[in-house]
């Protein structure tokens, strides 16, 4: 847990950092720059992958997902699993929620393709994304699988997060510095949740 304490320190110091980059708008010119960049090349068919690709982080789909994995676990009978996911999201949402109230960033001023009410920082579809995604690379890592399949899983499970995160920059939802301050949030408490996760043997 050492290890781990110091690393979830390390990220608190670096959202507190950004925080204070995006509060005193000194992280434009980042952000104008990573926007040029994902959306180089706007057109139909890019617009509607990423539409789908952000899908995969909405509240719909992620709330779908708690749904299936809890009544799966429950089949399965191993309830303590399908309600640790289903409490990684809760936290996830609350958290999240906190913190677009506390530091009120509005959405960027771009040409957007989906529409947004709340606030800007950080990305609830990342956040979402990261802690859905990421429970679940969890209990693949920690299960008996076969290793192939663990690689591929893994690999998917990895990758998802990233490319919602992008999506939210390339439609216009969010500003680059939103998905990553979601990243490091959702990261510090997946380190955290998975401590005492490992630590109370719940699974």
């Amino acid at each position: 847990m050492k290890n781990r304490k110091w690393v979830i320190i390390g990220l608190i110091i670096l959202f507190i950092v950004l925080t204070f980059l995006v509060k005193t708008n000194l992280i434009k010119e980042f952000d104008s720059y990573f926007y040029n960049l994902v959306t180089f090349k706007v057109n139909d068919s890019f617009t509607n992958i990423y539409k789908l690709i952000t899908f995969l982080g909405s509240t719909e789909f992620i709330i779908f997902l708690c749904v299936f994995f809890l009544g799966l676990f429950i089949i399965l009978k191993k309830k303590n699993t399908g309600l640790i996911i289903s409490g990684v999201l809760v936290i996830s949402t609350i958290v999240n929620n906190l913190l677009k109230i506390i530091i009120m960033r509005s959405r960027p001023e771009v040409l957007a393709f989906v529409e947004e009410h709340s606030y800007s920082f950080p990305s609830g579809h990342t956040m979402a994304s990261v802690s859905m995604y990421g429970i679940l690379l969890y209990l693949v890592l920690k299960s008996n699988m076969n290793n192939k399949l663990k690689i591929i899983l893994s690999s998917i499970l990895s990758m998802l997060p990233i490319f919602v995160a992008l999506s939210r920059v390339y439609l216009g939802a969010h500003f680059m510095s939103d998905v990553i301050g979601a990243f490091i949030v959702s990261i510090a408490l997946l380190l955290i949740e998975t401590y005492y996760i490992d630590k109370k043997k719940w699974i």
